[in-house]
């Protein structure tokens, strides 16, 4: 169980640092400090025996699989829009999350959160968005700017409070022709105003085609993506770390510690 192996770290994290931390003050020479330390460390090696050898297992969320439990089978199409998204947005999840950047003819630029959005095509580099209309119908800015200019920016953040922090400022609603960038003092780079100074990294791309969702009060852009722009440091061939978002208003790093390598890619 995952939530389980990401306690056991954090405690091995901790004694690891206690012991540290009594390392460092017997070189010091602060003695009195130390049967405090020592007393946490080996407390919490204590814990650790215990969630290893399954004697907390009752603290951690069940997952069991169909074939475990009772099925219960749910009509989609029988419940309200709010309860069928939880639903699909709690399942399908975590989901990562970019603000996109646009800006207008006018040079007015918008900045605002997504997570559905996905990577469909690496020959061409193909990404879709879905862009929804309000319920006045009326297009997201995104939307609106792209069929005026084409390029956007995927802005993707690091796992971190202040790129949250950002993320809900953004998610709100504000009048077509105000700047998010100015409202909330979103920095951008100098060689590129769509760019987030904060990102984690950066993919460029352009609409090339609009696609109507059937029964759908939305609309699929597909973009072709141009270029990515990383940190020097960057390795292309690690997962990147990065914001997601868990449900519907839960922001959480990604990826986990736990992992497991398959012989192909998926």
């Amino acid at each position: 169980m995952e939530g389980k192996a990401h306690v056991i770290s954090f405690l091995k994290k901790c004694i690891d640092y206690a012991n540290a931390s009594i390392e460092r003050k017997q070189k010091r020479g602060e003695l009195d400090d130390i049967p405090k330390w020592e007393a946490y460390r080996d407390y919490t090696a204590h814990a650790v025996m215990e969630v290893e050898a399954g004697e907390l297992d009752r603290w951690f969320p069940s997952e069991k699989g169909l074939s475990d439990s009772e099925v219960n089978t749910i009509p989609l199409d029988e419940l309200s829009h709010e309860a069928r998204s939880a639903w699909l947005t709690n399942l399908a999840s975590p989901r990562p999350l970019a603000l996109i950047a646009t800006s207008s003819n006018e040079g007015i630029r918008n900045i605002a959160p997504y997570t559905s959005l996905s990577i469909v095509s690496n020959s061409p580099p193909l990404a879709v968005v879905s862009l929804s209309a309000d319920r006045n119908d009326r297009w997201r800015d995104t939307l609106l700017n792209l069929r005026q200019n084409n390029s956007a920016v995927l802005n993707f953040l690091p796992a971190s409070s202040d790129a949250a922090l950002v993320v809900e400022q953004t998610a709100k609603p504000v009048e077509y022709g105000t700047s998010e960038w100015d409202l909330f003092d979103v920095q951008s780079l100098d060689s590129n105003p769509l760019v987030m100074k904060d990102a984690a990294f950066a993919i460029l791309g352009e609409l090339i085609e609009e696609v109507d969702l059937q029964d759908a009060k939305a609309k699929l852009a597909i973009l072709k993506l141009t270029e990515v722009v990383i940190p020097s440091e960057m390795d292309g061939l690690q997962p990147a770390h990065l914001l997601c978002q868990h449900g519907l208003n839960r922001l959480m790093a990604t990826p986990t510690e736990w992992h497991y390598n398959i012989d192909r890619s998926v």
